[in-house]
């Protein structure tokens, strides 16, 4: 034996929450069986569309000893989030962020999106108002097969417009409530170039 241990699991990289409660606690409970859940430092399922959430599913998500969940608005401008093709609005983005934490989901992270076709500071500020323990701010990036490119092919701006505005005053208002970073990455096609 090597003496190792997992300190963190994580599972998303897609959404996760998009499988029925009965499969996610298949999931779920098998993860619980394979390593001791009890001392994980965090244990995050991602839970980024507001659409696939429900009540019972973080519940679930609790009793097999998650401790971090991300529900993403990228925007609570409910005009924007149609216009980029999600398919929630902002009162189920809510909803969802309060049955985390009715549940006790110890962890809630939001993403937010700079930069997105049609946002301006302003709405992106009304946007980081929220609270959630952990926030991860991105800048929107183009993928080569993502429908936006495909109705617009000049929706990628290398200048990203007020995209640099947003990400200074989100790195300004976080540190002024009293987050502490925790990590950065960069991606290709990112408007303004921006990690």
């Amino acid at each position: 034996m090597l003496g190792l241990r997992v300190r963190t699991v994580y599972i998303g990289g897609g959404t996760p929450t998009i499988l029925d409660e009965a499969q996610l606690e298949d999931l779920l409970s098998f993860i619980s069986k394979q390593t001791d859940v009890s001392a994980l430092e965090e244990f995050t399922l991602e839970a980024g569309r507001p659409d696939t959430i429900t009540y019972e599913k973080f519940v679930i998500a609790k009793k097999y000893g998650v401790t971090r969940v991300s529900v993403n608005p990228q925007s609570l401008c409910d005009k924007l989030l149609e216009s980029v093709g999600r398919s929630h609005t902002s009162e189920e983005f809510f909803r969802a962020f309060n049955d985390a934490r009715r549940a006790g989901i110890k962890t809630v992270n939001v993403d937010l999106i700079a930069g997105l076709p049609g946002d301006d500071f302003k709405t992106f500020a009304y946007t980081l108002e929220l609270r959630p323990e952990n926030i991860t701010v991105h800048t929107f990036c183009v993928k080569k097969s993502s429908e936006l490119l495909k109705r617009d092919p000049n929706v990628f701006s290398i200048r990203g417009g007020s995209v640099g505005k947003c990400v200074d005053y989100s790195q300004i208002k976080t540190d002024q409530n009293g987050y502490i970073p925790y990590y950065m990455y960069r991606q290709k096609n990112t408007v303004g170039n921006y990690e």
